[in-house]
């Protein structure tokens, strides 16, 4: 089997484990982050398409993987293609939540007949680096669904990535009361579909001490909150600055292909 194929299973080798226990998330608050949802462990996987991707593949590809059966301790899987030419990273990328690191690595280490076929049928429509994932700790501050449901009915929307770094003499803690500000600044405004969250880094040289997400609908309800917040938003921004300094931020076309969260 080749490196590309065993790539793929090792992307997706995510359903079928044997004896692979459900974590629970009920963890005593850090100080990393409010806890509304988490701590899960999330992980970004470096994607790029292939010499035979097509957006017509890349669908049926994506479809066929929904339709496998996967593990409950994976929670909630999306894909994300860069939009524009201003991104940091010009590849795409595969989201995976797991209940656990050590869920996570027990369906990493191992695979099942019916991956192995899927990879090789797709190996050549979009090609992702699953030994060089990227993991996080990932905290939902509030429900996803405050200001309604972001995805569509194809599970589309909208994401947007900051990198941020701690200034002087702050960190988690600091981060977290700027979230539960945020979360009571949230609580007194009217917005379309929105949701965010907040990642912390699992690994080393990450080149941010905090990812921020934020996630719409469409670009269009993007647009509509950010002119929102440069004109109602100041005071709290100002409470962000304090904190953290945050890059540009990459966005993407975003789609949600599995979802175990509900409550």
């Amino acid at each position: 089997m080749n490196n590309k194929i065993k790539t793929f299973i090792g992307v997706l080798a995510i359903s079928l484990i044997i004896g692979c226990s459900q974590t629970s998330n009920e963890n005593s608050a850090e100080e990393s982050g409010p806890i509304y949802q988490g701590p899960f462990y999330n992980e970004f996987l470096a994607c790029s398409p292939g010499p035979d991707y097509s957006d017509e593949k890349a669908r049926e590809m994506l479809d066929a993987w929904k339709e496998l059966d996967h593990s409950p301790d994976l929670l909630w899987a999306g894909v994300y293609a860069p939009k524009g030419d201003n991104n940091a990273f010009d590849n795409g990328w595969w989201e995976l939540m797991w209940s656990s690191k050590e869920a996570a690595d027990a369906a990493w280490s191992q695979g099942s007949q019916e991956f192995i076929d899927w990879a090789e049928k797709y190996e050549s429509v979009i090609s992702c680096d699953g030994e060089g994932r990227f993991p996080w700790t990932f905290y939902l501050p509030r429900p996803a669904n405050t200001f309604g449901e972001v995805e569509g009915d194809d599970g589309y929307f909208a994401s947007e990535f900051l990198a941020c770094t701690f200034n002087d003499g702050k960190n988690s803690s600091d981060m977290r009361a700027a979230v539960v500000e945020f979360n009571t600044y949230l609580d007194g405004i009217e917005s379309e579909p929105y949701f965010y969250g907040v990642y912390y880094p699992e690994f080393e040289d990450s080149g941010a001490d905090v990812l921020w997400g934020n996630w719409h609908s469409n670009f269009e309800a993007k647009e509509a909150g950010n002119a929102h917040w440069l004109e109602n938003g100041k005071e709290m921004q100002a409470k962000f600055d304090e904190v953290v300094t945050c890059n540009s931020p990459d966005i993407y076309d975003s789609w949600m292909l599995l979802n175990n969260t509900e409550e």
